[in-house]
């Protein structure tokens, strides 16, 4: 009989830990699921667009711009400083995702994907968000928080 008993211990060990790992992983997925929700619920900054400029119009601006990379989008401002956040698709529900940048007095924006390029003025210390979507740059005239 104690035989018997001690063949069911460790199967049932190893049920216990399953059940552990299995819950602990799903758990870790929902709270991940619900981050990338409030992240994108965030990040969905609505504002009237950006001006769009010419090159031309870029270059002749006094000031240079500074570059700075986000995941394979790159960004360049005249000034002021940048936060940006990877978006994921579908309300954060999504598995493909995107940079999405908030600029606190860009003055010129210049966005490069590998889509193309588009130019932006949003004016001396006005705030801007730009989004890339599908590759495609678009800028509004707000921001939910001032970048750091």
């Amino acid at each position: 009989m104690l035989a018997g008993k001690q063949t069911w211990v460790g199967p049932t060990i190893l049920a216990a830990i399953a059940v552990l790992v299995v819950g602990g992983l799903g758990a870790r997925y929902l709270r991940i699921h619900q981050m990338r929700v409030d992240d994108a619920k965030a990040w969905a900054i609505e504002g009237p667009p950006c001006p769009q400029i010419t090159e031309a119009e870029l270059l002749a601006a006094p000031r240079g711009l500074r570059r700075s990379d986000y995941g394979e989008v790159s960004f360049e401002r005249s000034k002021g400083e940048m936060e940006c956040a990877t978006i994921f698709v579908d309300g954060g529900r999504g598995d493909a995702s995107y940079p999405v940048c908030q600029f606190d007095r860009p003055s010129d924006l210049r966005v490069r994907t590998a889509r193309g390029e588009w130019r932006f003025r949003p004016g001396p210390g006005r705030p801007a968000t730009v989004s890339t979507r599908d590759g495609v740059a678009r800028c509004v005239l707000a921001t939910a928080r001032a970048p750091a």
